[in-house]
C-alpha cells in the first residue's frame, strides 16, 4: 500500500484525483501521471517520479510519502516550485517535510 500524505496536492490537469489515487493504490497503470514525493536522501528535497515506475516493486516498496499529483512532467515541476515558494513564504525555509508536517 502506498503512503499518502493527509493534504495531497493535486494540480490543475488532474480531472479526479481520488480515481488515480484509487489506480495508484490498486498497482494498476496510471500513464502520464507524476508524483511529489519526500526524499529518501537528506541532500535532497523531494523527488518526481513517474507514476508507471510504481508498476516495480522495489520502486513501490521504497517509495517515501507522496504529497503531490501532477498530469505532466512539466505540471509537476510547475507544482513542485508552488510547494517550495509557499513553504518558503510560511517559514522562511525550504523544508518541505517540516511545512507538511505542520500544515
Amino acid at each position: 500500500m502506498l503512503k499518502w500524505h493527509e493534504h495531497v496536492y493535486v494540480d490543475e490537469g488532474i480531472h479526479d484525483a481520488q480515481k488515480i489515487r484509487t489506480r495508484l493504490d490498486e498497482n494498476r497503470l496510471t500513464p502520464g501521471i507524476y508524483l511529489l514525493t519526500f526524499s529518501n536522501n537528506p541532500h535532497h528535497l523531494m523527488e518526481i517520479i513517474p507514476a508507471v515506475a510504481l508498476k516495480q516493486r522495489p520502486v513501490r516498496e521504497l517509495c517515501p510519502v507522496i504529497f503531490g499529483m501532477a498530469g505532466s512532467k512539466e505540471e509537476a515541476i510547475d507544482l513542485a516550485c508552488r510547494i517550495l515558494m509557499e513553504a518558503y513564504d510560511e517559514t522562511g525555509a525550504f523544508g518541505i517535510e517540516e511545512y507538511l508536517k505542520n500544515r
